[in-house]
């Protein structure tokens, strides 16, 4: 028995370093997976479209995406770059491709270990360590850290600008901004739905009283780094295209295909009318295709709210959103997990967070601005998604802040029966009290 004391006492003592071995299981599963099926993981659209992209980078000079002749801004030069990095050094190859690939998996376990900051730094050690475990073996998560896909190194990014964030509205220092908006340029090169996200950190900051000045000189400065950084970018899509494009052209087609969801959408079909638009306009390049699928999306949902405004909002407001978290991005089984099995535990897990992050507003005294924080994070996204394609994919980088949401639930939990139990005793007699003389 006192071993066992023993051995409980000195896992109490040692919990930051759990994280260590949380670490090295999520880097051995994701290993294990990459060893197993190698070049079998693919899913033959935009994995390869990137690696085409980065080899035609490297032998043409040229970033493009759909043809090596045509320029492209489908997508920020963030996985074109990394690839293109990889393959520079190890060809395009197998073997580079499979060194591409465990890059990926090295971001999944920065992304773990993100989150873990993210936990200790706002609601405790094991917190962190709850969300951690989570997302280390999280499948769909795994399945997708050994594809050459934007996912791993945009969830690494963001999970890292979360926690950069909290330590910014807690120190007010310049260090930490400056890392804050490292992770946010890094985020914003592979996924520009990030692009609006410093306005959720302005709403963050200003409840943790942030002074207006220090806010002011931070957000002036923030704004010259980005604009630095961007800046070969607006000049190379004007010299392209000529036209400021300022991150991507790539959202017509996610907003066509949104208008395809749910109930009560117009008649037609998504590749009648993107056969319409090529027939309309002959010889059409990639580039003006995605305006001309914006521009007939903007017509389908106009025509959609107001022919029938109830399944229009039922649709965007109800069943994107549940499309959106409820299906995960596991289009293969891996590790004898069934998709069936996945499906089925999806839901859980989402509802799992989503409590667990009521219960630390509620209950997190002290802690509610982070809880509030992530929250609105978490319907920023919803809500941005479900404007466009609602897809399982999407949401994908934003589970680890589920799994956080467990943590923090389960810390807020704790707390509030610790400080219960304590009321309690306070109104129990004493022993010697309940006691009476002779």
């Amino acid at each position: 028995m006192r071993v066992v004391k023993r051995w409980i006492t000195w896992l109490q003592l040692n919990r930051e370093r759990w994280i260590y071995a949380i670490l090295l299981l999520a880097l051995a599963v994701r290993a294990a997976v990459l060893v197993r099926y190698r070049l079998s993981l693919t899913l033959n659209s935009d994995d390869v479209g990137y690696m085409h992209s980065a080899i035609w980078l490297l032998q043409y000079g040229r970033f493009t995406y759909h043809s090596p002749d045509e320029p492209t801004a489908h997508m920020m030069p963030g996985i074109t770059l990394l690839l293109a990095a990889v393959f520079a050094v190890f060809g395009w190859g197998p073997w580079g491709v499979m060194i591409a690939k465990g890059v990926m998996c090295l971001f999944g376990v920065a992304a773990v270990y993100g989150v873990y900051l993210c936990g200790r730094e706002a609601w405790g050690v094991t917190a962190g360590l709850v969300a951690a475990l989570g997302c280390a073996l999280y499948v769909p998560g795994i399945l997708t850290d050994t594809l050459l896909l934007t996912e791993p190194p945009f969830t690494a990014s963001f999970a890292w600008l979360v926690y950069f964030c909290m330590r910014l509205a807690r120190t007010r220092r310049t260090r930490y901004l400056l890392a804050a908006v490292g992770c946010y340029l890094f985020a914003l090169f592979f996924r520009p739905t990030v692009a609006l996200f410093p306005l959720v950190v302005l709403v963050y900051l200003l409840s943790h009283r942030y002074p207006l000045r220090t806010l002011a000189r931070h957000a002036l400065l923030g704004a010259v780094v980005v604009c630095l950084v961007l800046a070969p970018w607006w000049v190379r899509n004007e010299l392209a295209f000529h036209r400021f494009v300022p991150l991507t052209n790539g959202s017509g087609d996610p907003l066509l295909l949104g208008t395809f969801q749910g109930e009560g959408y117009p008649p037609g079909t998504y590749q009648e009318t993107l056969n319409a638009i090529k027939a309309a306009h002959p010889g059409i390049s990639a580039f003006n295709l995605s305006i001309a699928e914006q521009q007939v999306a903007e017509q389908r949902i106009q025509a959609w709210w107001q022919a029938d405004k109830r399944s229009f909002l039922h649709s965007y407001l109800s069943v994107k959103p549940e499309i959106l978290w409820d299906r995960p991005f596991y289009w293969k089984p891996i590790l004898r997990v069934k998709q069936e099995t996945m499906r089925w535990v999806q839901p859980l897990l989402v509802q799992a967070g989503c409590l667990g992050w009521i219960l630390a507003f509620l209950l997190g005294w002290g802690r509610r601005r982070e809880a509030l924080f992530v929250m609105i994070t978490l319907l920023y996204y919803t809500a941005l998604y479900s404007v466009y394609f609602a897809y399982g994919r999407y949401s994908l980088p934003f589970m680890p802040l589920m799994f956080l949401g467990v943590g923090a639930g389960l810390w807020a939990l704790g707390r509030a029966s610790w400080h219960l139990w304590h009321v309690i005793r306070r109104h129990l007699p004493s022993p010697a009290e309940g006691q009476t003389g002779p």
